[in-house]
């Protein structure tokens, strides 16, 4: 194969007023044979699968160096971008000149959406394929008024033997890399130009994946959805058991029901953004001399255990990095740690191991799994076990959680929202959002994102933190900017004022009594461009509105009673009289920021303002149901 003829297979086809044009480049003894289908979509039809594919001679494998696909969509009518890992930038306004984007099975979507600036639809382009490194960047080009997609996989390097500049391997010897042989290439985009707003485009897409690539899902669990408390923002690598048990039962009579320890319980010696240490992953003896006990201690006060764990990071300061040194690869001089190699299947024998350890030997009821997307792709070495690297990645951590799953079908395995995609479903049902603890809107903003992308799992807020010294209304209002999915905080419980406790207890428990509507109900957030300043929680007898911004917005329809939640910074409510739909006298409750009642009055709707405090709420129910309010 090594003298076979290098050749570009090249096909154009047409769908939905665009020219698409798939070029593969492959080594081939004979000239291969590519062909394409357009499938229509049963649920929209202005949506399509296109299927490329290319072989060769019967018994002729062959090897594939990499695909480019290109593209180009006028710039007519367009006023936001939606492309692989979500980007509050993108959805305010068009992303210029080059736009670099890029998705694998352990980072990002391969997918793109542009749209009107009501949040229609115009374009969307997606791969089924979620687990090759693919470049999904594009351009969009002054002289043109036109946005150039170039995609192309693998990203990072291509596939067959070459005589270019020669890779380190893993064990450390230069070598050429090579691509596994096959008879046959096949590829699938899916295209859409259908006129609606662009998350059900998401789920088009989603469905198509799910359909063309059916793959199972972790269960998500019940206590997925319990409320969680973190110590990684408040105290970081300075963990301990003394504080841990001192933090946890104040957690668990605020109404936590999840505990999770951090980066730290496994030395005394880490600093910040420094990772030597990692890699042999065995608790820490000054600071948690009985560490199953420990586990055992917390649980008994009525919260799951989980613990943060890296599973690809080996630091250079551990007994792992010269027993794994031949597994090594993507060295960071920075944080001074290495990965283990996805390619090869020791790996995920070594992953396994050692997540079954952990759960096994502290008997724990969860993991937080850390840095995956810090992965980094690799020219696929002579000796891989696998096609790809995210082939590689995907099967390690399906192989491991699958084999805890099934003595522990409520596992709790969190992933960080970077690497929160499609193909993460199989090893991750916590999806999280990541490192902001202050920023209460961009906390909302990211879950916000991974419900409308992944639905099907329990999206967690970042553990949000606060200054013991702040006002009650900020922390009020950061707590319910926090309840509008799976509440996770991370202060100094033991340390802050009478107040703050009070309004998390208040809040965490709001949360619970109305969890059925906030997480399991619809999730109506309403969209401009790239903000969300509202999401209405719709359950089968109660509809939650949490307001954001200070903006007049319409009560709608939905089941009664009606929650009305004031994250705002007015004492009040500015309402759209004329669009309303709830109509007629109704009683309103106002409640302050602690839920005590202030009064309750009948009011005859529509009407164009309610007065509420700043991080209070109101109830508002016909007359007939009073008996209805919590």
């Amino acid at each position: 194969m090594q003298h076979a003829l290098m050749q570009h297979v090249l096909h154009h086809v047409q769908v939905g007023g665009l020219d698409f044009e798939f070029d593969l480049e492959a080594a081939a003894d004979q000239p291969l044979q590519a062909t394409c289908t357009v499938t229509p979509s049963q649920a929209d039809p202005d949506t399509w699968l296109i299927c490329f594919s290319a072989a060769g001679a019967p018994g002729a494998p062959f090897p594939v160096r990499g695909l480019s696909l290109r593209r180009q969509v006028p710039v007519l009518d367009l006023h936001g971008f939606f492309g692989s890992a979500p980007w509050l930038m993108d959805l305010i306004g068009l992303p210029f000149w080059e736009v670099p984007k890029g998705a694998a099975a352990n980072h990002g979507i391969p997918f793109a959406a542009l749209f009107h600036r009501s949040g229609e639809g115009r374009y969307a382009f997606g791969l089924i394929d979620q687990l090759t490194e693919t470049d999904l960047s594009c351009t969009l080009s002054e002289g043109t008024r036109n946005y150039h997609f170039h995609w192309q996989k693998p990203a990072g390097g291509r596939g067959i033997p070459q005589t270019e500049a020669p890779n380190i391997s893993p064990a450390g010897a230069e070598t050429a890399y090579s691509a596994p042989l096959v008879d046959r290439y096949e590829e699938m985009l899916f295209v859409s130009r259908a006129r609606r707003p662009w998350p059900e485009v998401v789920a088009l897409y989603r469905d198509a994946v799910d359909t063309e690539w059916p793959q199972p899902h972790l269960p998500v669990p019940a206590c997925a959805y319990d409320p969680v408390f973190c110590s990684w923002t408040a105290v970081h690598h300075d963990v301990s058991q003394e504080w841990v048990l001192r933090n946890a039962r104040l957690a668990a009579d605020l109404g936590f029901r999840t505990w999770l320890t951090d980066d730290g319980w496994f030395t005394d010696k880490a600093s910040f953004a420094d990772y030597r240490y990692t890699g042999d992953w065995q608790p820490c003896a000054p600071k948690f001399p009985d560490f199953a006990g420990h586990v055992r201690t917390v649980q008994e006060m009525g919260m799951r255990y989980v613990v943060w764990v890296g599973p690809f990071m080996i630091g250079d300061e551990s007994w792992a990095a010269e027993r794994y040194s031949h597994l090594l690869q993507s060295h960071d001089e920075r944080l001074h740690y290495s990965q283990l190699s996805p390619w090869y299947a020791a790996t995920k024998e070594i992953v396994g191991d050692l997540l079954a350890r952990l759960v096994e030997d502290y008997r724990l009821d969860g993991l937080k799994l850390d840095f995956i997307d810090a992965v980094q792709p690799t020219p696929r070495p002579p000796d891989a076990d696998y096609a790809t690297l995210g082939e590689g990645l995907y099967t390690t951590l399906c192989s491991a959680v699958t084999r805890l799953a099934v003595q522990h079908p409520d596992l709790l395995i969190e992933l960080r929202s970077s690497y929160t995609n499609f193909a993460g479903r199989c090893y991750g049902n916590l999806y999280r959002a990541s490192d902001v603890p202050f920023n209460f809107a961009w906390n909302r903003w990211q879950v916000t994102m991974m419900r409308l992308l992944i639905p099907d799992r329990a999206a967690h807020l970042d553990p949000a933190i606060w200054h013991p010294q702040d006002s009650d209304e900020n922390v009020a209002v950061h707590l319910i900017n926090l309840i509008c999915s799976v509440p996770m905080v991370s202060v100094e419980l033991d340390s802050y004022p009478q107040s703050h406790l009070d309004l998390v207890r208040h809040w965490i428990a709001f949360y619970k009594s109305h969890r059925h509507a906030i997480v399991h109900g619809r999730c109506g957030a309403l969209l401009r461009l790239g903000h969300v300043p509202l999401i209405r929680f719709g359950g089968e007898d109660e509809t939650i509105v949490g307001i954001y911004e200070d903006f007049a917005f319409t009560l709608a329809a939905g089941p009664l009673p009606l929650w009305l939640l004031n994250a705002t910074s007015c004492p009040y409510l500015e309402l759209l009289p004329s669009q309303d739909t709830i109509r007629g006298r109704h009683t309103v409750t106002r409640y302050d920021k602690f839920g005590r009642i202030l009064d309750r009055s009948s009011i005859h709707f529509p009407v164009d303002r309610l007065d509420v405090e700043v991080g209070g709420y109101l109830h508002i129910d016909v007359d007939s149901n009073l008996e209805r309010e919590a």
